[in-house]
């Protein structure tokens, strides 16, 4: 519903706009304020301020649960809004959603707004602050600057600045983006872009997240751990720790997050555990890491030598001495490891392939060896 303060058949001015379906101006305007709410169900942006727009807005509020919370179009010039809020609190199914997307328009200026779309558990939400010429229009946002704002965080961007002239946003606060490096976006295309005086802050607690690779690995051999931090600060430690092989947690590598947040890790485990990822008190993912102990064959003339390399003892154990027939392993003949994991023992079988296979235990998956041919 439209709420106008006075009405025009009264011949008194419109001082203040409520509604709670998209607003458009397309005229000059001198107002104390414009609040728009949309509803979640709905399908609109907020606000549309289009060609002829102009004038005063003293204070911008928008709850959105849709689409954009204010769109500009070309043909807007020398309009100020001179402060409010804009929060995006949820939006329609696959929709992009900017808090404020300028594809137009000439001297505008925003003062003192806090624009908070993004939503750490939520994708698809481009920007709080989105300066890019539009397809349909013929000439670039010129002179669009938000001054003295705030921006929240877990925007894909926080603020980008594409095509455009002297415009951007300056002595503001910026939360830090989603991804870290586009907190401040400022591409190629923008021309004497106005960006200065500005302060970038962890405004929430990050997310550690790792991508998918394998978790299993031979004794002895690297594990390589690839993530992303979320929503942080470049150049934050992160540390990778096992928490389930001992009684007290021990460090197996740390690094620090880069420009994009993007950081690696490399583990050399010797025995399986569980391991978790952890920045300072904010734990990230915890996984398993699988091991395999590391089984050498070799021939020392008609004696076979086997050893097994693991961060625990074999001794005491029994290794399988395995042939391939008939398309399976076959096991043909039992070794019990002695002192060092290892044993000496003259073959049962000749003229084949053979391998040596030891099962599973605590801390270690089934492995076998190589195969070695026999004469």
């Amino acid at each position: 519903m439209i709420v106008l303060l006075a009405a025009a058949a009264l011949g008194l001015a419109q001082h203040s706009v409520r509604t709670d379906h998209t607003w458009t101006c397309r005229q000059k305007v001198d107002l104390d304020l414009v609040q728009v709410t949309i509803p979640r169900g709905k399908r609109e942006d907020a606000v549309h301020l289009r060609f002829g727009c102009t004038g005063r807005i003293g204070r911008l509020v928008v709850v959105q649960r849709s689409g954009d919370g204010v769109k500009v179009a070309e043909g807007v010039h020398d309009l100020v809004v001179g402060g409010g809020s804009i929060r995006c609190l949820s939006k329609a199914p696959h929709f992009h959603q900017d808090g404020i997307q300028v594809m137009g328009g000439a001297r505008i200026t925003f003062r003192d707004l806090n624009v908070s779309c993004g939503r750490r558990d939520e994708r698809l939400i481009n920007s709080n602050f989105f300066i890019n010429q539009g397809r349909h229009s013929r000439l670039p946002p010129r002179d669009v600057v938000c001054e003295s704002c705030s921006f929240g965080g877990w925007a894909a961007h926080t603020v980008s600045v594409q095509a455009s002239e002297r415009s951007g946003v300056t002595g503001s606060t910026l939360c830090v983006a989603r991804f870290p490096q586009f907190t401040l976006a400022v591409g190629d295309d923008a021309l004497h872009p106005r960006v200065h005086d500005n302060r970038v802050h962890q405004c929430s607690s990050g997310e550690l997240t790792l991508e998918r690779g394998p978790r299993t690995v031979e004794f002895g051999e690297p594990l390589k751990l690839r993530g992303l931090f979320l929503g942080q600060l470049p150049g934050t430690r992160v540390v990778a720790e096992a928490v389930g092989g001992s009684p007290k947690v021990v460090r197996l590598d740390a690094t620090h997050s880069k420009r994009n947040g993007r950081f690696r890790l490399t583990l050399r485990p010797r025995v399986g555990e569980l391991v978790r990822l952890r920045s300072g008190s904010l734990h990230g993912p915890s996984f398993h890491v699988l091991v395999r102990p590391r089984i050498v064959l070799r021939r020392r003339g008609s004696t076979l030598v086997v050893r097994v390399r693991a961060g625990r003892s074999y001794a005491g154990r029994t290794a399988v001495l395995q042939v391939r027939r008939h398309g399976r392993w076959v096991v043909v003949q039992r070794i019990e490891l002695r002192r060092r994991s290892r044993a000496r023992f003259q073959p049962t079988v000749h003229g084949t392939r053979v391998r040596i296979a030891v099962a599973r235990r605590p801390g270690y998956l089934a492995a076998h060896s190589d195969t070695l041919r026999l004469p």
